[in-house]
């Protein structure tokens, strides 16, 4: 069955300056959804199950990989999830038309201006707006291909897109 369609997102991370908003480092990674991100997807679409109202992005560290069988309950015991930034909830995804298969965030980046050190290792997509929340469905976890060290002088540009492909 998954040999004849393939979803996921990519992120785009931008590590930018406050002082003037100069790009200091980016970044390209992808991932597939995971498992419980495809059983909400296809509930949705072919069981009439819930659609969810929003999304939001929020950033891990740590030394995970992940594998597709993350859900929303069990991401906060392989990763640490990054509260140091802006704002009492994760960053809102806010997709743009729909286009080929495929929406991203384009018009309305993700920004996290931090207010304190860390290391970011990735970045995920789940459906609950609180900062370590452990319910609702995990959409996307992608860990970067090389971790950002982030102060309170940066801050991160996400751009995220997702995408299904026809094979």
């Amino acid at each position: 069955m998954n040999a004849l369609t393939q979803c996921g997102f990519v992120y785009d991370v931008a590590t930018r300056r406050k002082a003037d908003g100069g790009l200091i480092e980016a970044l390209h990674a992808r991932n597939r959804v995971p498992v419980q991100g495809l059983d909400l997807i296809a509930s949705a679409v072919f069981a009439g199950g819930p659609v969810p109202g929003e999304l939001y992005i929020g950033l891990w560290t740590g030394a995970y990989v992940p594998d597709g069988t993350e859900t929303a309950a069990t991401l906060p015991t392989l990763v640490t999830e990054l509260a140091a930034y802006e704002g009492t909830a994760r960053k809102l995804f806010v997709p743009g038309t729909v286009t080929n298969g495929g929406c991203s965030n384009a018009a309305s980046l993700a920004v996290f201006n931090f207010s304190a050190d860390a290391v970011v290792n990735g970045a995920f997509i789940s459906t609950a707006p609180a900062k370590g929340a452990t319910n609702g469905a995990l959409m996307s976890v992608v860990r970067f291909p090389a971790a950002r060290q982030v102060d309170a002088s940066v801050y991160l540009e996400i751009l995220s897109g997702f995408q299904f492909l026809s094979m």
